[in-house]
């Protein structure tokens, strides 16, 4: 879950910054982030890790106060421009911002799909991602601002995390060719 508690903590920053740091809006992206990494391990690892005790509170911790929140925050304010990189002086290497890309084309991959429940149809992981399909947009292709990752948790056709966690836990998801293991 490293990887991904870096990827989120920058989305985590921007809606702290966007909110006036609302608690009521960090609460609703902390339960639609921890739902899609919960998901994603579950595609990821034979044995997941449970979100919970040390792991939850390194997590929790990561996305208030980690230097990828902080990223996230100076993104949002405009106080930091994409256009400077992913290595910050005084802060060093952002990690979260090649993990967007790298999960994103992990769970993109063609040769990968997961039933949609509303849809009744196989879609790519990734379509069942929608903050990291928008930390990607905003991060890596440039194409939305910061702003967007407000409207994904806004979206009413956003998934409740509830059923995205179910949907882990009661398939059996995991996929070791996505690791390239046979």
């Amino acid at each position: 879950m490293g990887g991904l508690k870096n990827v989120y903590a920058i989305g985590a920053g921007m809606v702290a910054a966007l909110t006036n740091e609302s608690a009521t809006s960090k609460s609703v992206y902390f339960a639609h982030c921890t739902s899609e990494m919960i998901f994603i391990t579950h595609l990821l690892a034979e044995e997941p890790e449970k979100l919970a005790g040390p792991l939850l509170a390194d997590t929790y911790v990561t996305l208030l106060k980690g230097r990828n929140a902080w990223y996230g925050q100076m993104i949002a304010k405009g106080e930091l421009s994409l256009d400077m990189g992913d290595s910050i002086s005084g802060k060093g290497m952002i990690q979260g911002v090649s993990a967007v890309g790298a999960f994103y084309e992990l769970l993109s991959q063609p040769s990968l799909s997961v039933l949609h429940r509303e849809e009744n149809k196989a879609v790519a992981p990734v379509e069942l991602c929608p903050i990291l399909k928008t930390l990607y947009k905003i991060l890596i292709r440039r194409e939305q601002k910061p702003q967007a990752i407000l409207q994904a948790l806004r979206d009413e056709t956003l998934n409740d995390p509830r059923d995205r966690i179910e949907i882990a836990q009661t398939h059996a998801f995991y996929r070791p060719s996505l690791l390239g293991q046979p």
